[in-house]
């Protein structure tokens, strides 16, 4: 990083707090904020993530003005960007209406992107996530338990049929995400970037951007106004449960990898029992509530 770093002052970094599964660091001198650092600790194997196809999607968004401009990054996939003042959003953010046609053309954008060699379907990656709890999880029966929960709720689950075809997609737009203000959208962390289906995108800034009914249907719109509204909502409703589920499986196998991570195994039980976050919540209460 010499190259893009002042040789005659000192630099200093900030750690963020929001670096969850990597350490993000602020660089700035002079008492002017210059480069976010992204150094990758992940097990990359286990949470299915390419680094170079990564690397190369953050560089062809930023060359459009969809992400901040990469200024440096090697083979291991750290990268340092420009510093950016828009903020991330809140995970209880509610959006304006105004807002939802700019993150629909942003998701556009997204998947105009050149398509990389890393295919992302979210039932396939959710299969594997799977697979790391039963192998790291074998020995634990309170966490295999919560493996055999898991596998339920797959079960329930069916893959719809692609209205679309596939494209480059981002695959985690959670508002953490998300940089804007009233002038200016970025969208950050490719990590899991990676071919599949574009209303997967959508599903996963539906439920995690707390869109209601009608501000679905205008994400929807907004992004193409010749999709059939009925079916496309069906695929959309399919693919929120896929990502709650994908979001669990990824937290408790986080905790797996790293068992010094009790954080990961917390949010996994908080999300699970949260409904407004695990979409299968309602459903279970209903069954219970047969059974009563």
């Amino acid at each position: 990083m010499a190259d893009i770093l002042p040789a005659t002052m000192e630099v200093e970094t900030t750690l963020f707090e929001e670096g969850f599964s990597n350490k993000v660091y602020l660089i700035h001198w002079e008492q002017v904020s210059r480069f976010v650092l992204r150094i990758p600790y992940i097990d990359t194997k286990a949470f299915y993530i390419n680094r170079t196809e990564e690397i190369n999607t953050l560089k062809h968004a930023a060359s459009i003005g969809l992400s901040p401009a990469v200024s440096w990054h090697d083979d291991d996939g750290s990268f340092a960007c420009q510093f950016v003042s828009q903020p991330s959003l809140d995970w209880a953010v509610r959006h304006q209406d105004k807002d939802i046609p700019r993150i629909a053309q942003a998701l556009v954008q997204t998947h105009s992107l050149p398509m990389n060699h890393h295919y992302y379907g979210v039932f396939d990656v959710i299969e594997h996530y799977l697979k790391g709890v039963q192998r790291y999880g074998c020995e634990t029966p309170s966490l295999m338990a919560e493996y055999d929960y898991l596998a339920s709720l797959l079960k329930q689950l069916t893959p719809p049929e692609m209205i679309l075809p596939p494209v480059l997609c981002h695959n985690d737009l959670n508002p953490k995400n998300i940089l804007m203000d009233s002038e200016q959208l970025w969208l950050i962390d490719w990590e899991y970037s990676g071919v599949g289906d574009p209303l997967f995108d959508l599903a996963v800034v539906v439920k995690s951007h707390n869109l209601d009914a009608r501000q679905t249907v205008l994400l929807l719109s907004s992004y193409r106004s010749d999709l059939p509204e009925e079916r496309s909502l069906d695929v959309i409703q399919e693919y929120v449960k896929a990502y709650g589920l994908r979001e669990m499986a990824w937290l408790l196998l986080k905790h797996l990898v790293t068992p010094q991570d009790e954080l990961s195994l917390q949010y996994y039980y908080e999300f699970k029992a949260t409904p407004a976050l695990n979409p299968f919540h309602e459903t279970e209460s209903n069954a219970m509530n047969e059974v009563s």
